[in-house]
């Protein structure tokens, strides 16, 4: 074991309570058990096909979008699928499912639950093995043969189950290692099986019809019965932990055949109450502190619900709400969203998978049809093809709208987000989000940012001040811990230093803590935070941000107030969207323009400007929309030495649209 190795296993001791270390215990031995056919599904008691199933995919309504399903699903049967960076579309009907597309590494078909999965040597990339594996694909083919009857699709389903069936042997290989995307797959399998019309579907006729029936739902027991032999608990229940739970609940009202299922099913409903609580502030925000994992965290909740709304509280039902508001508030006026904290691309089912797909206007749309809300649905732009599908009916907003702001809500307290602005919903909309949130969720913080008082805006829907993204997850420290570190976020930092240390590549150590308000007058508006991550300096700092707008005066000013005794080297930082144009006026001042929209950025004489774009040593200056993919976009940097109590101040210059 090396020596990074053990830091990594103390800190992740350190994170965990000692009911999770016995957890873990009791994990190992039932693993070491099963590793040896003990304690598995290997024999599968036959379904019981009288049981009664619950299609519950509206199956009406999807005439008026036929050309575009039909076109969707023949993209895929002919050109294959996106996956991540990679230039050219994959084979993913029937591809060589433990052989990663991204490096041609084949992976071992070794004992799944103690296969090193995250060793790129023995693996290759395992998120390219785990996407086509979550059988999104499968859920387009499925819709098109619901309303085509082309019976193509019948048949490359048919030929996608057995060769993953094939390839894929029960606890064997990648494939059977994580919890939650076994959990994902049997979402996308429910949805397929539900739009193939159930037991009774065509793909079953015949002798040998009905062997692949079988050999299919066996599959799908095992896959339940492993999610209920290792859920994800303590550090590690995060979003895991909810789609794991609502891949149970989903396949247990889409194929409840054993007697297993009941108990399973309740065990599934407990959690996903409870997480649903536990895992999301009051007012919506998920505490992951991640909007790309918002939006993949509705999406398991809401299909649960969907899958039987009356087992569901109302508190439950209202925080699916709360949490598509918190996405409704922050979008600007073209349907911009930060890219706050860790995100992989990930999306939940294959019901979006279409060219321009947008999944946060998506939800909006579902949000709208479920909740009534009209709010949501003028800002989600109108119905797409997957809230149409989850929902069937078609509601047209009202003409007047509801009596409520375009913009649902703008303070955060409990997530930490705060939002700025003037003019919202129009062509000169002016949009700023502060954020004070936490780092993240539990002791790992695992998919948070350093970014504490980072500042996002847009003016009349160009994106200016952005956060840069994610770009990957493993194989590259240095890029990982680039753009989760505080140098990727608009804020300052000290003495070259992360707010918070990073302590393994989803684990995080001595989180700073942070505080926040806001004050709305008419004219101007006024954003205070301040985080005590650079406490644990020989010399503590107290990093105190305050964001006035003044509307009248058509300026933002942003002072940042260090409190401290001694000397330190600070760098304001400023990140800017790679539609930008930015070049320098002189020696403090800095002229930005996107698509016709410019804006002036003053600086203090002390400060001493550089401007840095695509660098790699250190890395500076990219932005990843993508993940893997990265592109070189502007960084600016106020670097100032200071002594004792300070104060940097940038001021914000914008003109009407």
């Amino acid at each position: 074991m090396t020596v990074n190795k053990i830091i990594w296993l103390l800190n992740r001791l350190k994170a965990m309570r000692p009911n999770e270390v016995l957890w873990r215990f009791r994990t190992e031995a039932r693993t070491f058990a099963e590793r040896f056919g003990f304690m598995t599904a290997k024999v599968v008691a036959r379904a019981d096909l009288r049981s009664a199933s619950s299609c519950w995919l509206p199956m009406d309504g999807l005439d008026s979008a036929q050309e575009l399903i039909v076109f969707s699903a023949d993209q895929i049967l002919n050109e294959g699928m996106n996956l991540f960076a990679l230039e050219n579309k994959v084979p993913c009907v029937t591809p060589e499912w433990n052989r990663d597309p991204s490096t041609g590494k084949l992976s071992p078909l070794s004992f799944g639950k103690r296969l090193k999965f995250k060793d790129q040597s023995l693996c290759g990339d395992v998120k390219y093995l785990w996407e086509l594996s979550r059988f999104l694909q499968i859920v387009p083919l499925a819709r098109a043969w619901h309303v085509s009857g082309d019976e193509k699709y019948l048949r490359s389903i048919r030929s996608m189950v057995e060769s993953w069936l094939d390839e894929c042997p029960y606890m064997r290989g990648v494939h059977w290692s994580s919890s939650l995307e076994i959990g994902i797959r049997l979402i996308n399998w429910s949805l397929a099986w539900q739009y193939l019309g159930g037991i009774n579907s065509p793909i079953f006729d015949g002798k040998d019809g009905e062997l692949f029936r079988t050999r299919w739902l066996d599959s799908i027991y095992q896959h339940l019965h492993f999610i209920n032999g290792f859920y994800s608990k303590g550090s590690s229940a995060n979003n895991h932990l909810i789609g794991e739970a609502a891949g149970v609940f989903t396949s247990c009202k889409t194929w409840p055949f054993w007697e297993e299922c009941e108990r399973w099913e309740a065990t599934a409903l407990n959690i996903l109450e409870a997480e649903s609580s536990a895992q999301v502030f009051d007012d919506g925000v998920g505490r992951e502190q991640t909007t790309s994992y918002q939006q993949f965290v509705i999406d398991f909740l809401l299909l649960a619900y969907l899958a039987d709304k009356n087992k569901f509280t109302q508190k439950y039902f209202k925080t699916i709400e709360k949490m598509i508001g918190f996405i409704s508030s922050l979008m600007d006026v073209s349907g911009n969203v930060p890219m706050i904290g860790d995100a992989d691309d990930g999306i939940v089912t294959g019901l979006g998978m279409y060219d321009e797909f947008q999944p946060f206007k998506s939800l909006l749309a579902t949000g709208g049809i479920l909740f009534s809300r009209d709010d949501f649905l003028q800002k989600s732009g109108g119905y797409d093809l997957k809230s149409m599908s989850l929902m069937g009916r078609v509601r047209e907003p009202s003409a007047q709208g509801e009596t409520k702001s375009p913009l649902n809500c703008r303070e955060y307290r409990g997530g930490g987000y705060f939002i700025l602005g003037d003019s919202f919903g129009t062509e000169s909309e002016l949009f700023i989000v502060a954020d004070a949130g936490p780092l993240g969720y539990g002791a790992l913080a695992a998919h948070g940012h350093a970014d504490a008082l980072s500042i996002y805006m847009s003016l009349a829907g160009r994106e200016f001040l952005v956060d840069p993204g994610t770009y990957v997850y493993s194989g590259n420290d240095k890029w990982r811990d680039y753009f989760r570190g505080t140098s990727a976020h608009n804020t300052v930092r000290i003495d070259g230093l992360n707010q918070s240390e990073i302590g393994g590549s989803f684990l995080w150590k001595n989180h700073a803590e942070v505080e926040g308000t806001v004050h709305f007058d008419r004219d101007v508006e006024t954003f205070r935070g301040k985080h005590n991550g650079y406490e644990r300096l020989s010399d503590p700092v107290i990093h105190e941000r305050t964001v006035s707008l003044d509307k009248l005066g058509q300026r933002i000013v942003v002072q940042d107030h260090l409190r401290c005794k001694s000397a330190h080297s600070v760098e304001q930082l400023w990140h800017f969207s790679e539609d930008c144009n930015v070049v320098f006026d002189g020696p403090h001042k800095v002229i930005v323009t996107n698509s016709g929209v410019s804006m002036e950025m003053h600086f203090g004489e002390a400060v001493t400007l550089q401007m840095l774009k695509g660098e790699s040593t250190p890395p500076f200056g990219y932005v990843s929309r993508k993940f893997g993919v990265k592109v070189p976009s502007v960084t600016i940097i106020a670097d100032v030495y200071i002594e004792g109590d300070s104060c940097l101040i940038a001021e914000i210059v914008y003109g009407r649209i």
